[in-house]
């Protein structure tokens, strides 16, 4: 692979007070290239060399914040160095320490972080902001890789001589693994260097909402003439917000229950947080919490199969925090309405881009547009109004209750409410006249509905479901979504998978778990913090690992010491388990424990039929 025509080399090190290894891989050959200074041998120079050369793009995982400065950190000092083999590895050891234990005290190894020694991208920063970020062993268990691995020792005191090739082959493995993930990334790769062109700004390694924000800001320097010295530092802050003066004065409503919703709330005063303030109550047979954190029913296990003469209709609000923005002003204070200006024009050309097909100008311009919502809310962002914001969740979840109440007129069922949307049950006699209404909604509010039809709809709560469309397609939601999403975590896919063949096609779990032949379908994982210790089968384990329930197996424990008392939790206390961080040590016969599955499975449809028959 090459990045700007230069050979892509994945690289990971590993840091030991007598031991410093560096790993590479030529991403075009698959040739492996090691760097050792130890008491073995003495390749520091070699590798700092290496890392000069102009031609090639150093790939890792957090490189950006650890072993990009640590590789800054030899090739100003050891490039030409004379210095023993331990003086080195110390050296770099005490760095390592301060960038790991005093992340905060960046001016202590900032002229390593921000040295231009090699072209360099890192995927943790392209793919997750600094809040979600994951590490790699949880991106080795999501993408189900060969090999979770991690290297048990303790990394404070020097190193085995026994125990080099070990950490070596550790080290190769993270290596691989963030190889594995860079062939998974061309696209996102390819559309920052497409925004790199196009707006010859430097975006390679943000995430997207950064890469959106930056566009922005460009946007408005643009127009406006502000400098970033002055545009970074703008707010509009507020330690409280009174309601009445954001809520849309031509919202009203016909029932009492909303009509006193409506009052008190426009007596409120509010903070910016999401739990200032919440209300539920109950609206036809649903109950309803409102808050300042947003709208969303209360909904309990059931399942919705509308009769002959009845449609299930879901209909979202297209892009709501965009379109409430720019129809209602609420843009930040501070930046006036040139802002809103930069942000109509961002918008009205993504819409050109979409209907010409031009998919890279359409994501880019998406990432603009998207990545503004969270920071309107983040006090560091120069985008921050938190009233702009309140603005746009407080009113979005009234325009939604009134249109809610006006199609309840007509006999039609809410069935949900969340965020931006809400999920109907109607007579088909009424859908002329409930399209009426939902027009001249979207003519009072210049919001946009967009609309889908569910055939059937399994519901276990207001973020756990599936429902089939007309079409035939599958929505999935929360613990019932059958893919492994990348960095999500690992929970069994047998389980929604059987689930959704019982209710779809009538196949109880037991026979198609029994007749499942892929045991990644099976797989889990749990992470534990480094305050707990984990056991199985009487030996220390990893933090991180991956494991199926099974017939033969252990119990996966993990302990720590609390007031002085060594306490016990059990991983899975419903079956023993096989561990399975490595895929070379699957059995013939992994003995699975079909039967736990099958009974989570069960637990799953039983809630939902217990429900569906009360109802009759």
């Amino acid at each position: 692979m090459k990045i700007r025509n230069k050979t892509a080399y994945v690289y990971d090190i590993e840091v030991f007070k007598n031991v410093f290894h560096c790993t590479l891989l030529n991403t075009e050959t698959e040739e492996l290239i090691k760097f050792e200074c130890s008491i073995r041998k003495n390749e520091m120079e070699e590798m700092c060399k290496f890392f000069l050369q102009p031609d090639i793009c150093l790939v890792g995982y957090n490189n950006i914040h650890y072993d990009n400065p640590i590789i800054n950190y030899c090739i100003e000092y050891f490039s030409n160095s004379k210095y023993t083999y331990n003086k080195i590895c110390m050296s770099i050891f005490n760095l390592s320490t301060i960038i790991t234990k005093d992340k905060e005290n960046i001016d202590k190894w900032k002229r390593w972080k921000y040295a231009n020694n090699f072209y360099t991208l890192d995927l943790l920063t392209m793919l997750y902001s600094q809040a979600l970020r994951v590490s790699l062993k949880e991106m080795q268990v999501t993408m189900m890789y060969k090999n979770v691995q991690e290297f048990n020792c303790n990394w404070q005191i020097p190193l085995a001589t026994t125990e080099i090739d070990s950490m070596i082959d550790y080290n190769i493995n993270d290596v691989m693994s963030t190889y594995e993930l860079l062939k998974r990334c061309e696209k996102d790769i390819k559309l920052r260097l497409n925004i790199e062109d196009q707006y010859n700004i430097k975006c390679l390694n943000k995430d997207g909402v950064n890469i959106g924000m930056q566009i922005l800001a460009e946007e408005y320097m643009r127009k406006t003439g502000i400098s970033w010295n002055i545009l970074k530092d703008l707010r509009s802050p507020a330690d409280t917000i009174n309601l009445n003066e954001i809520i849309l004065p031509f919202i009203k409503y016909d029932t009492k229950i909303l009509q006193d919703l409506l009052i008190e709330m426009k007596s409120l005063t509010v903070s910016p947080g999401r739990k200032s303030y919440e209300k539920k109550f109950l609206l036809g047979d649903r109950v309803i919490s409102v808050g300042v954190g947003g709208i969303h029913t209360i909904n309990e296990s059931e399942i919705i199969i509308p009769n002959e003469d009845e449609i299930l209709v879901d209909l979202d609000v297209a892009s709501l925090y965009p379109s409430m923005l720019l129809n209602f002003d609420f843009y930040p204070r501070h930046l006036g309405k040139e802002f809103k200006e930069v942000y109509a024009d961002i918008r009205e050309r993504r819409i050109k881009a979409k209907h010409a097909k031009d998919k890279v100008t359409d994501a880019t311009l998406k990432l603009a547009l998207n990545g503004l919502s969270g920071n309107l809310q983040n006090e560091f962002s120069w985008c921050y109004d938190p009233k702009a914001v309140m603005g746009i969740r407080i009113n979005g979840q009234l325009l939604l209750l009134m249109l809610t109440e006006k199609l309840m007129t007509l006999g039609i069922t809410p069935i949900q409410l969340n965020t931006d949307g809400i999920f109907v049950k109607m007579p088909k006699s009424v859908y002329s006249e409930a399209m009426k209404i939902c027009k001249e909604w979207e003519n009072l509010t210049g919001l946009v509905l967009e609309e889908d039809r569910f055939k059937a709809f399994y519901q276990l709560a207001v973020n756990d479901y599936f429902g089939v469309f007309e079409n035939n397609l599958i929505k999935e939601k929360g613990c019932f979504i059958t893919s492994v999403i990348q960095g999500k975590g690992l929970t069994p896919k047998i389980i929604p998978k059987a689930v959704e063949k019982y209710f779809l096609e009538g196949i109880k779990p037991e026979e198609f778990i029994k007749q499942h032949t892929d045991i990644k379908d099976f797989l889990m994982s749990e992470k534990t913090g480094k305050q707990w210790t984990v056991e199985y089968n009487g030996q220390t384990q990893q933090r991180t690992n991956r494991f199926y329930a099974s017939t033969d197996g252990c119990f996966l424990y993990k302990w720590k010491i609390d007031d002085g008392v060594k306490k016990y939790q059990n991983m899975l206390t419903a079956s023993g388990v096989t561990l399975l961080n490595n895929f070379d040590n699957l059995k013939e016969n992994p003995k699975i424990n079909y039967q736990y599955y099958i009974t989570e499975a069960n637990k799953i449809i039983n809630q939902l039929k217990t429900k569906q028959l009360s109802l009759f």
